[in-house]
């Protein structure tokens, strides 16, 4: 009798290894095809997001040295109202007052801009450059007016 107990256990053990391997590939739902697919894939995305934060952190520079520019183009400018006659100072300080409330905004901006996520990117970008557009009217409509006076 053991032996035939041990005849039978050897026997499923057989067959067990000729079906495991089968049945480990589909417990997974899917073979090596499926796992090389897979970290494709996973590879893709990492390549997604490097893209992303690639482009991310060169629109962040690139609209660190405009608005760095900007505001030296401003301390010029507060510079020459200094100098200018009390009427055109008290005009020119209104509006220099009001680009600093826009460039306070501007910093809102960045900061939102640099915790945004693939999802929310573009919609802050898209603010980003349009304060950076109001900001340089502004200037230069306040530079018009101050050169006509």
């Amino acid at each position: 009798m053991k032996n035939k107990g041990f005849s039978v256990l050897v026997c499923i053990s057989c067959l067990a290894l000729l079906f495991l391997p089968g049945l480990v590939k589909n417990a997974g739902g899917q073979g090596e095809e499926g796992k090389i697919a897979v970290k494709e894939q996973s590879g893709e995305k990492a390549t997604t997001k490097e893209k992303f934060y690639e482009e991310k952190n060169e629109f962040e520079r690139t609209a660190k040295e405009k608005i760095d520019a900007f505001d030296k183009k401003m301390d010029e400018f507060e510079a020459k109202v200094k100098e200018a006659g009390s009427k055109a100072k008290a005009g020119a300080k209104e509006q220099l007052q009001e680009l600093k409330m826009k460039r306070a905004s501007f910093n809102e901006d960045m900061k939102k801009l640099k915790s945004s996520t693939e999802k929310t990117w573009e919609s802050a970008k898209r603010k980003i450059e349009h304060v950076m557009d109001e900001l340089e009217d502004a200037y230069n409509k306040m530079r018009e007016k101050f050169g006509s006076e």
